[in-house]
């Protein structure tokens, strides 16, 4: 693309960054809807954090996403934060804005928007288990009360971990969020109770490629289940469940709408989904 003095600048930054499909993503975006913009990533570690934020300030910059492990730590040097980033204790997406910079969490919403047309219920009426209680899980938890669903379940190995997460989703929204072990019949109850089940464990992934972080005789065709893990693209867990004809979505989705959420921030403009997840499944092929 031909760069000029008025081409806006977006990043992605973290350590490490060269397996972050952003670019792939923003820039074929920016193309895509005639935007004259170009996206970078950039590897910084943690203690030159605040001064490449002081750079990206004399720059002409629209904004930037964080990954790993910066989005906790970026939320120092912002001027402001949108209240869910605040309650969510971490941001991935920063956009320049009358000269402050603000911070976002689309992370959750990525995870709403991939699922909100396959879910045939009120979500008032929506319960959903999800696996672990990772910085992915816990964004997508505390949006999803916020979102306004029954509740929300968290299941695991260390309860304490779960029980620590569900009480900080309980102050902003009491009553919406329950703990529980991995036992099986905490998981069979739990289970019985969802219409989605989320895995945002590691099992599934690498060399845990045969393994599943739920027995697959307590799933049930009437679910979807759904792996945050997008390679490979079917897991364990989802062959599972495609064995007994239960709905099925890979993460890919999520990380495709929390992109399109930021680029909407910066932009002003949702672009089509179908362009953007053509571009992160060909970024997908050039990694594999």
């Amino acid at each position: 693309m031909k760069i000029s003095v008025t081409t806006k600048i977006y990043a992605v930054i973290g350590d490490p960054i060269a397996q972050s499909l952003s670019p792939q993503l923003h820039n074929g975006l920016f193309k895509e809807v005639g935007v004259d913009a170009l996206y970078l990533p950039i590897a910084v570690k943690s203690e030159d954090l605040e001064k490449l934020v002081d750079g990206f300030r004399l720059m002409n910059f629209g904004g930037f996403n964080i990954t790993k492990p910066h989005k906790m730590e970026i939320m120092k040097v912002l001027d402001r934060l949108d209240p869910l980033a605040e309650k969510i204790g971490a941001v991935n997406t920063v956009v320049f804005r009358d000269g402050k910079m603000v911070g976002y969490n689309t992370d959750g919403f990525g995870f709403i928007k991939s699922i909100e047309s396959k879910i045939e219920i009120p979500k008032d009426e929506l319960t959903i288990l999800i696996l672990g209680c990772g910085g992915a899980v816990k964004s997508v938890a505390m949006a999803l009360a916020d979102w306004g669903i029954k509740k929300v379940i968290i299941a695991n190995r260390t309860v304490a971990k779960a029980e620590e997460l569900v009480n900080q989703i309980n102050e902003g929204w009491p009553g919406q969020a329950q703990a529980i072990g991995m036992t099986p019949e905490a998981l069979k109850k739990a289970v019985d109770e969802a219409t989605v089940v989320v895995n945002g464990t590691s099992l599934g992934m690498a060399d845990t490629a045969l393994q599943s972080p739920l027995p697959k005789e307590l799933l049930k065709k009437e679910l979807l289940v759904y792996d945050m893990i997008y390679s490979p693209a079917v897991t364990q867990l989802m062959k599972d469940a495609n064995a007994i004809g239960a709905k099925t979505q890979n993460g890919l989705d999520m990380l495709l709408y929390q992109g399109l959420l930021a680029f909407e921030l910066w932009t002003e403009i949702f672009p089509d989904p179908a362009v953007g997840k053509k571009l992160l499944e060909k970024g997908i092929e050039g990694i594999e």
